[in-house]
Parts: C-alpha cells; sequence; structure tokens
C-alpha cells in the first residue's frame, strides 16, 4: 500500500539550552544544537532564520523552538527536525551581567528567569496528604520570586509514587520531588529558575 520511503511530518515545540551554531562552509548557518535534559538536538533552521546576528543569541540562553519534525517510516530511529520559529525565553549569565542595574523584576541578581512549569500530582493520596497546602505555598512563592510570567503550576494524574505524597515534578529538567519541606520550596525553586550556568 504505502511505499517504504514514506515519512511523516508532525509539528513539535521544544525549550531547551541554546549550545551554539552549526555553519555551512560560506559562512552561513545550517543548524543549531539544543540542549534538552540529557539530550543535544541538532535542529535545521529554515532559510529565513539563517541570520543568526537577528537571533542574537549566546550559548546558554533558554530558548523556545516551534518547527516541524519529519519522521521516516522506514527508519524509526531517523528523526529530522527543522525549526521555523525561534525565541529566546531567557538570558545566560553574561547577559544579565551586562544588564547590571538595569535587570527588573525580583531575581535577586541570581540570573534571568527560565520559563517552565510545575507538575504538582492532584490524585486523592497527594492532595490529601498535603498536595493542597503545597499548591498555595507554590503560588506564594512564584509570586514572591517575581515568576508569574515564567513559572506556571499544572495539576496531573497520578506520578506513581503515593508512598511518598505529595509529589511534584519541575520542568524542564523532569526534577522529580516528594514531601517537599514547605520551607524549602523557595529555595527549590531559585535554583531551578533563576540560578543560571549553574553547572
Amino acid at each position: 500500500m504505502s511505499s517504504s520511503h514514506s515519512s511523516e511530518t508532525i509539528p513539535f515545540e521544544l525549550q531547551g539550552e541554546f549550545v551554539g551554531f552549526i555553519y555551512k562552509s560560506n559562512g552561513q548557518a545550517k543548524s543549531l544544537i539544543l540542549a534538552v535534559g540529557e539530550r543535544q538536538l541538532r535542529i535545521k533552521i529554515d532559510n529565513s532564520l539563517q541570520d543568526t546576528n537577528a537571533l542574537n543569541l549566546l550559548p546558554g540562553d533558554w530558548i523556545s523552538i516551534t518547527g516541524e519534525q519529519e519522521l521516516k517510516k522506514e527508519k524509526f530511529t531517523k528523526l529530522k527536525l527543522k525549526a521555523y520559529e525561534i525565541e529566546r525565553l531567557s538570558c545566560d549569565v553574561k547577559c544579565n551581567q551586562e544588564l547590571g542595574t538595569n535587570t527588573m523584576g525580583k531575581t535577586k541578581g541570581k540570573g534571568c528567569a527560565k520559563k517552565g512549569k510545575i507538575l504538582l500530582c492532584n490524585k486523592s493520596d497527594c492532595a490529601k496528604r498535603g498536595g493542597k497546602k503545597l499548591y498555595t505555598v507554590l503560588e506564594k512563592t512564584i509570586s514572591n520570586l517575581g515568576l508569574e510570567k515564567h513559572v506556571k503550576i499544572e495539576k496531573t494524574g497520578c506520578q506513581k509514587r503515593c508512598g511518598k505524597a505529595p509529589n511534584m515534578i519541575l520542568m524542564p529538567g523532569k526534577c522529580k520531588h516528594s514531601k517537599p519541606n514547605p520551607k524549602k520550596i523557595a529555595g527549590l525553586l531559585e535554583e531551578h529558575y533563576l540560578t543560571s550556568g549553574k553547572k
């Protein structure tokens, strides 16, 4: 029925840390490297994005990429990604230092805020065992850190760690936390979403 060389194209949106560009021999950028968790993805960039100066990106910047992925059906491991839109979500430490006293918000000089979300288990066990209180603490802490425009709380189904309720996952990065101490929430969020360049 279908050709063995058929492929499927589906849209994607990725967030991660910009590593750098890969250039053609003529000096034009042909792709970029994006670090997502432990993986580094090579993403081809559309011709409209090949003016890299206009993108104004520095290694370490947190970016969002929208594009299309082509999956070749005869090679399920062969995934081609192409970016049509690149948006800088936050700057790296160098950028923040250059901004100096002009940096707005309540970031206390720790770095630019990363965009992300907190996946909070909302199943009955977690809700009864501190989940509702944790939601309130997270909301207040996000506000205190000036992260309202960067981090949102998303209630989820069971995270399969019922014995350690309440449970949450900090995204990006999939950092799992069980029974978090309310007094340490501010430190957790600050380290995950505000501290740049920390190895």
